[in-house]
């Protein structure tokens, strides 16, 4: 198996902040590699190391000679951003190239869900999921021969992340991913790199297993760490009761050997097994109970987009319970936000269609987190919302992992991982009983996906939220709405929505992505999207993890009553593959 690139013993400080400390890392024919880590450890400067835009302090960087590395970047260029979409992507190649490379540059954009009325559009007009698709599309027009990808997740909807998958699935050159999303990783990735401590931890496996095997690995090294320990102690007390030995019964060799006893205890305190201090970060809620028989009632509702008479979504009758756990399923432009931006007016507006109890006490998160574009400081934006002593502030943000020296830094200047930590500190502060959130898993890292997860379930808050992380809905939602044909209605089969959408995206590329007789290696290697029989066993296998990782949960941490909608979609699927497929 060919190595593609390989870095030995890199050290990079950024400023004050030290990234990595002799960290190896090695790329090679065949690797699907998921890259993991909490916010702020260096994932994007780890790829911008390995595609050669980046020199290590120390430590050496190699690679394959004229070895094409194609980087799918986090963010748009901003000089793309008044380009034409067929403009934008060939803007990939040299202006010779650009003529003749059209028509593969066409079907590269098709092969990512695009149409051909799109090509002329501005990319300023696309949405952020519909921008990453367009860098995925411009990468693959200079046939690559390793893939780059920060995560290419971000904003997308179901739609876009179904193209993803099926993209990702048909590259056969190695490829590194940056990814917050659990599903992603556990479909796709058939390595983990976790960033964590300046060191990278690799594992042959996909990302729930890895981590899995990391926490083996950390609790082992805490079982070394404890015996080394006591180890030390021991030494250092037989060393402290031969000198007072000494000294008492005026005893040179007593001495000596307190101090030669001394030395063997200082030698294994600088060589003591090394244990993970984790992200250093918090994520936690404070709630209040939420005392009455309905929350919130939606009878007879209309949604529509503001300021028009266009309809979204009619609303017949639906209720939420305290303690439900909602999840507002559809695909984007449906009216998910918009349904949720009316349930949040409704507070302020006396609307018989929208019934809010008095009781509620009511948390929003908004997806853009618009509350946080102000200049000032993030003690400051607490102060002002919330009431109490000073240090009851202080103490939330050191919790949330804001060191003092940070306290002072304006809100506007904070990336989305940060800001989103500011939101959910402010909760904290607040105890809502209710909680709406608008897409809160955009910018949070997986460490922090898991902490929300637990303090949701352990809460008992009652919540309503979108997200299009599947892994977070399916452990933290107990119900399900789906917006679907102009109604928003209950459905007990969110994994029918999912395959609907999959099924969608797979008929729609079959359809019109047409081969490129001109593509360079990466496209002559593309496989077939899967068959039928594959999909469904796919979809199984799928199914049937998720049942055994959540009866691994703890008992109160499991969802008894998704148990039975897995295990009847199980059986389902099994019954469409003896009888020939869909």
């Amino acid at each position: 198996m060919a190595t593609r690139i390989t870095l030995s013993q890199v050290s990079l400080a950024l400023g004050h902040k030290t990234l990595f400390s002799e960290l190896d890392a090695s790329v090679n024919d065949g690797d699907r590699i998921g890259l993991v880590g909490h916010n702020g450890s260096g994932k994007s400067t780890l790829l911008k190391m390995l595609a050669g835009e980046l020199a290590p302090d120390s430590g050496l960087r190699q690679s394959q000679k004229q070895l094409r590395i194609g980087v799918v970047e986090q963010f748009l260029p901003p000089a793309l951003a008044t380009a034409t979409l067929i403009d934008a992507a060939l803007d990939m190649l040299s202006f010779d190239e650009r003529v003749s490379a059209r028509y593969r540059a066409e079907t590269a954009l098709l092969a990512v869900g695009f149409h051909a009325g799109q090509f002329d559009i501005a990319v300023s007009q696309l949405s952020g999921g519909q921008q990453n698709l367009l860098l995925m599309a411009r990468t693959q027009l200079m046939a690559p021969d390793v893939m780059l990808l920060d995560e290419p997740g971000n904003h997308m909807d179901i739609s876009s992340l179904a193209i993803l998958e099926q993209w990702l699935s048909s590259i056969t050159v190695p490829w590194i991913m940056v990814s917050h999303d659990r599903y992603l990783l556990n479909n796709l990735c058939r390595n983990t790199w976790v960033l964590r401590d300046q060191k990278l931890y690799s594992f042959q496996l996909p990302f729930d297993a890895a981590r899995e095997a990391l926490v083996k690995l950390d609790e082992d090294a805490q079982k070394q760490r404890n015996q080394e320990e006591r180890e030390i102690t021991r030494i250092e007390t037989s060393a402290k009761r031969l000198a007072i030995w000494g000294r008492t019964f005026d005893n040179e060799d007593l001495a000596r050997k307190a101090k030669t006893m001394e030395k063997r205890a200082q030698k294994l305190k600088d060589n003591v097994t090394f244990v993970s201090r984790g992200s250093g970060l918090e994520l936690a809620l404070d709630t209040e109970k939420l005392s009455c028989k309905q929350a919130l009632v939606l009878e007879e509702a209309t949604i529509s987009v503001p300021n028009t008479d266009r309809v979204l979504a009619n609303v017949p009758f639906l209720r939420v319970n305290p303690g439900d756990r909602i999840g507002l399923l559809g695909i984007n432009g449906s009216g998910k936000s918009t349904t949720i931006k009316r349930i949040m007016a409704a507070l302020d507006d006396s609307d018989p269609t929208i019934r809010i109890n008095p009781n509620v006490k009511l948390g929003y998160y908004d997806q853009q987190l618009s509350a946080l574009n102000c200049e000032e400081t993030r003690y400051d934006w607490l102060r002002r919302q919330v009431e109490g002593p000073d240090d009851r502030i202080r103490q939330t943000l050191l919790h949330a992992g804001i060191p003092y020296q940070d306290f002072d830094q304006p809100v506007s200047q904070l990336s989305g991982g940060e800001k989103a930590r500011m939101q959910f500190a402010l909760f904290r502060l607040q105890a809502p009983n209710f909680l709406i959130l608008d897409e809160p898993t955009n910018h949070i890292d997986l460490e922090g996906r898991e902490a929300l997860i637990d303090a949701l379930i352990e809460t008992g808050i009652t919540l309503i939220v979108t997200s299009h992380d599947r892994a977070f809905l399916d452990q933290c939602v107990t119900h399900w709405w789906l917006i679907e044909d102009e109604t928003i209605s209950i459905t007990h089969d969110p994994e029918g929505f999912y395959r609907s959408v999959y099924k969608q995206e797979a008929s729609k590329h079959s359809q019109t992505v047409e081969p490129s007789k001109n593509s360079a290696s990466m496209d002559e290697g593309r496989t077939d999207l899967p068959d039928t029989e594959a999909a469904i066993l796919e979809q199984i296998e799928v199914l049937e993890q998720r049942l055994s990782d959540d009866l691994k949960r703890k008992a109160k941490h499991q969802l008894p009553e998704r148990h039975a909608g897995w295990r009847a979609s199980i059986a389902d699927l099994w019954t469409q593959l003896e009888k020939g497929g869909l």
